[in-house]
């Protein structure tokens, strides 16, 4: 059984993900009630899904599992916590070690947890950190930013509006790459869809 999966309705098949459950986003705020992945979680296959990686998550070897996956599968591209967040400073720092790993492959997670240490993180893992938690007057705008937004003219003039829920949105890395960026600070906007089929977490 693989631990990465590739892809989804949302993010390319280029892109393997790894998460966990709602519940290890320590940082978590409003944004808890309308998460996108709530409403996954009564799919007794996703919450065993999640909770097993969560498990997983906390072993000393976890660093050295997801590392031999990705030299066997060849990934170029990680996606870490579609759903899920960095829990403590232990598991953060065992993904900066995945990522020192693997300097080929680019590692990519939004994040609330503002309380941990992202300091000397490898060049492949891109962090963004993510408004709309208990801890956003820890963020640091002079790095990676994202907010929800409920309309376009919310938007401001140094943010990219994600083209997700737009006519000409096919999937995360086929039509835009904007996130996976390691050049330069970025500044995204995600506008909110909430109606039934589509909710947006960041």
């Amino acid at each position: 059984m693989f631990l990465l999966k590739n892809g989804n309705h949302k993010l390319s098949t280029d892109i393997a993900i790894w998460n966990l459950p709602r519940t290890s986003c320590i940082g978590k705020g409003e944004c808890y009630k309308f998460c996108y992945a709530k409403k996954f979680e009564h799919m007794t296959q996703v919450e065993h899904y999640r909770d097993f990686r969560s498990e997983l998550a906390r072993e000393p070897l976890f660093d050295k599992l997801i590392s031999l996956e990705i030299k066997y599968k060849g990934y170029k591209y990680v996606r870490i916590h579609e759903c899920g967040d960095f829990f403590n400073q232990t598991y953060l720092n065992k993904w900066k070690s995945i990522a020192n790993s693997h300097p080929k492959t680019t590692f990519m997670a939004y994040t609330k947890s503002m309380k941990l240490n992202f300091n000397d993180l490898p060049k492949n893992l891109i962090i963004i950190q993510s408004y709309g938690g208990k801890w956003d007057s820890l963020i640091d705008e002079t790095k990676n930013t994202a907010r929800v937004i409920l309309h376009k003219e919310d938007v401001k003039d140094n943010e990219y509006l994600c083209p997700y829920g737009q006519s000409n949105f096919t999937k995360c890395f086929e039509c835009c790459k904007y996130c996976w960026t390691k050049k330069g600070v970025k500044h995204v906007a995600f506008i909110m869809h909430n109606q039934g089929r589509r909710i947006i977490k960041r």
